[in-house]
């Protein structure tokens, strides 16, 4: 006996279709998604950014050394996958990973200080130039340099599949040449500097025109890293102003060094 439209297999029928068609809906939606990645996204300015991209139309992978700790990060972001920045056969894994996927964004923002974390009132005597280490230099390059310029290359292919791929490098005003008031803080600051330079020269490349590839600093927040003073930035407002900035980006700031609140900064 052929069932009528409206028996209840017909309308089972009816609500599998219904759910098949909202699920291929909802996977192609997923997929049109802008795909931005933050390293270092489990705490502080890398966790106050995947917030922020979270809450528009984005999809997040978000990277920590550690992700069964990053809690947080796993509440907000789609993604949250292993990354140890100064490890090449971390950054392959990565890179096998997403093999094929496309990235649109890639915030390189996972950062080192040093050992005392930051500049402040009991923290000036690590600051001397007499203090330091080759350690603690070699320590910051390898994450604030040679970290973003590696993680970048490992997902070049990724970048490369976007329309329009953009590269941000997470720096500071500390990398400032010119900045009179630089002083302390010798591995930090350079290797501040030495991104920025890294960036320029990416942006530059031919090679890699498709990619718009910036740096800016976030200003001073108050982080782990940044400390705690009532004065400084709250990282949620500033990260927001960032994400705006990213957004923003067309060509024509290709190269070039930026404040989170839009001002175009010195080398």
């Amino acid at each position: 006996m052929k069932s009528s439209p409206s028996s209840p297999l017909a309308g089972v029928l009816l609500s599998l279709l219904a759910l098949a068609s909202f699920a291929l809906g909802s996977e192609e939606a997923e997929k049109a998604k802008t795909t931005v990645l933050i390293t270092g996204a489990n705490r502080g300015l890398g966790l106050a950014l995947s917030k922020q991209f979270a809450a528009g139309d984005y999809h997040v992978i978000g990277t920590a050394r550690s992700p069964g700790k990053a809690t947080e990060l796993k509440e907000m972001a789609d993604e949250v996958l292993p990354l140890d920045v100064t490890s090449d056969e971390s950054i392959q894994a990565l890179a096998e990973a997403l093999k094929g996927r496309t990235v649109d964004i890639l915030v390189n923002n996972a950062g080192y200080f040093g050992p005392t974390k930051g500049l402040g009132p009991g923290r000036e005597k690590s600051a001397q130039l007499k203090s330091l280490t080759r350690a603690e230099v070699l320590d910051c390059f390898a994450v604030n340099s040679a970290g973003p310029i590696f993680v970048t290359q490992g997902l070049l292919p990724n970048l490369l599949q976007s329309e329009h791929p953009k590269v941000v490098m997470i720096s500071s005003r500390s990398g400032i040449i010119n900045k009179d008031s630089a002083s302390g803080a010798y591995g930090y600051r350079i290797s501040k500097t030495a991104i920025n330079r890294a960036m320029k020269i990416m942006a530059s490349d031919k090679s890699l025109a498709k990619c718009i590839f910036v740096s800016i600093a976030p200003g001073h927040n108050q982080t782990d890293m940044g400390g705690n003073r009532p004065n400084l930035l709250d990282p949620d407002e500033s990260m927001a102003m960032v994400k705006t900035r990213i957004e923003e980006l067309t060509h024509q700031h290709n190269g070039r060094f930026w404040y989170y609140d839009g001002t175009e900064l010195p080398w």
